[in-house]
């Protein structure tokens, strides 16, 4: 069941290779610098992404933020959630790759750890089936491959989300490298984003802490009119409409991504443990 916000977008990176030999360092700002030098009006977006969330960081591959960081409201939801930013991208990888293949949203044999990396711009894990998934990576052919396949090209650990995950909803990544692949990419298009991915991931995290919310959003989907249905599985093909708990997961973060106080009404009465 998809139940994230994976913001593919395959590019042609031939040209963002670096001019030399040399492979840059794979924190934010060489990888940025090296995508972007041919887009030079760009450039200090780099610089100006680097100061603004890494810089001091005592863990220089991940950084924990909190929403306010890229303009995203305040939510009751938030201390049960671990937001954090990617410095090193790869470590994206290591926490998201092989549940992504596992869960069947991403094929292995078409998305690599590294078009990973270089495509998804925000995610979200929710703390369910989480269990299940750990069995698989650690002692099934295909887990301990993929296991294998993310240490040895992104060359880290991958994960123990169920530990991860311990005492928390969710956890929502963000990963500015992928957002400054676009054409001409400037700081508040990345900033806006970022938030809009930590409003839609943060309504999938309430979907799994209030059941209420949840048996809403799924009648939502089903009572909106056939015409309106299509447009969303046009405009959103990778997900699974077809699964009415996917749909109406996506169909409500997608209509309150922009606006998330909406959501308020909806979840008043929920008890968050």
């Amino acid at each position: 069941m998809k139940i994230f916000i994976l913001l593919f977008a395959f590019l042609n990176i031939a040209q963002a290779a670096p001019a030399t030999p040399a492979e840059p360092a794979s924190d934010f700002a060489s990888l940025c610098k090296a995508t972007l030098q041919n887009q030079p009006a760009s450039l200090p977006l780099c610089e100006t992404i680097h100061q603004k969330f890494f810089t001091g960081e005592k863990n220089k591959d991940i950084a924990g933020i909190k929403p306010s960081d890229v303009n995203a409201p305040s939510s009751p939801l938030d201390d049960k959630i671990q937001f954090f930013m990617f410095n090193d991208p790869n470590y994206l990888s290591g926490i998201a790759y092989c549940y992504f293949v596992y869960r069947n949203w991403i094929n292995s044999a078409e998305v690599g750890p590294d078009q990973l990396t270089m495509s998804a711009s925000g995610f979200s894990i929710l703390n369910e089936d989480l269990k299940t998934y750990q069995t698989w990576v650690n002692t099934k052919p295909e887990g301990k491959k993929c296991k294998a396949r993310v240490e040895k090209e992104s060359e880290v650990s991958v994960a123990n989300l169920e530990v991860s995950l311990k005492g928390a909803v969710a956890l929502i990544g963000l990963n500015p490298y992928a957002s400054i692949q676009t054409p001409n990419p400037t700081l508040d298009s990345v900033m806006n984003e970022m938030k809009l991915t930590i409003n839609h991931e943060r309504i999938h995290a309430y979907q799994v802490a209030c059941p209420d919310f949840e048996k809403w959003s799924e009648k939502e989907w089903s009572n909106l009119p056939f015409a309106k249905k299509n447009e969303y599985i046009k405009k959103y093909p990778s997900y699974t409409w077809s699964i009415p708990k996917v749909a109406g997961r996506e169909y409500v973060a997608f209509l309150f991504e922009s606006t998330p106080e909406k959501i308020s009404e909806h979840v008043k009465s929920c008890k968050i443990k």
